[in-house]
């Protein structure tokens, strides 16, 4: 019986260190702490492999890119193209609005933002010290329209919050630990917050500008990329790589 037990205590001592293990060489953070968002519209959408998603400057229309094309899409909000320019790069990961005129959009592989007009031309472009697999680089963006800085995600290895001026000079690069990937960023100018989008943890993180959790929230959707929270109607919108589709989610 001493025999038994002794074996059984051995056991679940190794299982308590595996876990222990597997606990610390994980770099991002679980939390019991969230809840599933309520899904009340899904909208199919053509455009291919679409990973970043941005309100327009009125309002009224998404921005979208896909990482299959080197195209930036205007969108209604059910999701039809209304037009479409192609810039120079690939794998297009994020896209924000700046102002009536400008936006941004980012390249992944090549670790560069460039920013361009509604017409596609080009005005600049600049490229980020990045390390890493060409596939783990750039994710999200979004911009600060009241202190015109920029925020962007490293998708993993390491997850990193960066943060720019408006002429793109680094302000700070942080280590985060909120998902096990990020797929996109949002900024609120009605709370001053960020939402950060993660595909493999499948949940939206709210966060104050320095990266930092105020709470988050579940989704299930199969490769979610990019996200957009709509304040005035109480909506939360995140576009699908995977299966091509505009989910509507409620704002809680």
């Amino acid at each position: 019986m001493r025999s038994t037990i002794k074996n059984c205590a051995t056991i679940i001592f190794i299982l308590l260190l595996t876990l222990c293990q597997y606990k610390c060489n994980t770099n991002w953070q679980e939390s019991p702490m969230s809840e599933n968002l309520a899904l009340q519209k899904t909208t199919p959408i053509k455009v291919p492999e679409p990973s970043g998603l941005s309100l327009s400057y009125d309002g009224k229309c998404f921005w979208a890119v896909g990482d299959s094309e080197s195209k930036v899409h205007k969108l209604d909000l059910s999701g039809n193209i209304i037009k479409s320019f192609t810039i120079n790069g690939e794998d297009l990961e994020g896209v924000t609005v700046i102002d009536s005129i400008f936006i941004a959009v980012i390249l992944e592989r090549t670790r560069e933002v460039v920013i361009l007009d509604t017409t596609g031309k080009e005005l600049k472009r600049k490229k980020f010290d990045l390390k890493g697999n060409l596939n783990e680089g750039l994710e999200g963006i979004c911009f600060d329209s009241k202190t015109k800085n920029f925020y962007f995600l490293n998708e993993k290895h390491p997850g990193l919050l960066i943060k720019t001026d408006s002429s793109l000079n680094e302000v700070f690069r942080k280590k985060i630990k909120l998902a096990k990937d990020y797929s996109d960023i949002f900024f609120s100018k009605d709370d001053n917050t960020l939402w950060i989008l993660s595909d493999e943890s499948k949940k939206i993180i709210q966060t104050d500008l320095n990266g930092n959790k105020i709470r988050e929230y579940r989704i299930n959707v199969a490769q979610p990329e990019g996200i957009v929270v709509d304040y005035n109607n109480k909506k939360i919108f995140v576009v699908c790589d995977k299966k091509e589709k505009l989910y509507e989610f409620m704002l809680p």
